[in-house]
């Protein structure tokens, strides 16, 4: 088959983690210290929109249509409870036309970009019935083209691209510092607690400041921040999972929060 077929998983082998417990600070003090040095930068809050090929369907879901020449460069797979339960993306091929989209939605196109995890609802219109069978032989009957309608979780899978590209499909709660190593990008951050520059990196599109060890995609930091002390809002700061979050190397960003550190605690001396 031209879009490449595999009976595997419904979602593609990705890194689940959550806090490990060395990046938990137990003391009071520690923690109100390390709070102080990553203290919020932006508190960005509201949701971006969508980009203009996709919709929100209720308060769950997100729908959205592609339009891509065959070879596709995606494995599909049937949901875990067999087939007739959705049609899933296993894998985007390196190289492949899925992932030229990803990269021309990186380069500023204005689109959805298919990633792992997403399910394939219909070919050229005609829907697939959650069968990986029937999708096969829709994109085998179609001509060099194929219109993909595709949906994913409002709250879902996130792709995180490193700098030089490197990037991975990732659940709303894994450590970054694990995803750098899942995609096999070497940031040289040792530090559990942050306090290292080669830990240090920013999102051009926010502002956000993400520190590996300690954060994870799912979360706008600045609100996880104060959220101890505020409370966040249920949906507050959720990472939208329809805009790739890239990271750029930041280590002005550290320097800058030693600085704000070490004037303050020169101002709690006077």
């Amino acid at each position: 088959c031209a879009c490449g077929i595999k009976t595997l998983n419904f979602v593609g082998r990705v890194i689940q983690a959550s806090r490990p417990a060395s990046s938990i600070i137990a003391n009071a003090k520690e923690k109100n210290a390390l709070a102080d040095f990553l203290k919020p930068r932006m508190g960005k809050g509201t949701l971006r929109e969508l980009p203009s090929n996709a919709e929100m369907i209720g308060t769950l879901k997100i729908v959205y249509e592609v339009t891509l020449s065959k070879p596709l460069g995606i494995t599909l797979a049937d949901a875990p409870r067999g087939p007739g339960f959705g049609v899933g993306v296993e894998e985007v091929l390196p190289g492949g036309n899925a992932d030229k989209l990803l990269q021309e939605v990186l380069a500023g196109k204005d689109s959805m970009w298919i990633q792992e995890g997403d399910e394939l609802e219909a070919v050229n219109g005609v829907l697939t019935d959650g069968y990986q069978e029937k999708a096969v032989e829709l994109v085998g009957a179609s001509g060099d083209e194929v219109k993909l309608q595709f949906s994913r979780p409002r709250k879902g899978f996130i792709k995180v691209v490193f700098p030089g590209g490197k990037s991975v499909t990732s659940p709303r709660a894994a450590i970054l510092q694990r995803l750098a190593e899942k995609a096999g990008y070497d940031s040289g951050c040792t530090s559990k607690d942050g306090r290292d520059e080669r830990c240090w990196y920013k999102d051009p599109a926010t502002g956000e400041v993400y520190v590996l060890p300690l954060n994870v995609p799912g979360l706008v930091p600045s609100v996880w921040r104060k959220s101890d002390e505020d409370g966040a809002r249920p949906g507050e700061g959720e990472y939208e999972c329809w805009i790739p979050l890239r990271l750029e190397y930041a280590p002005e960003e550290y320097q800058k929060a030693l600085e704000e550190e070490a004037a303050a605690e020169a101002g709690r001396s006077r």
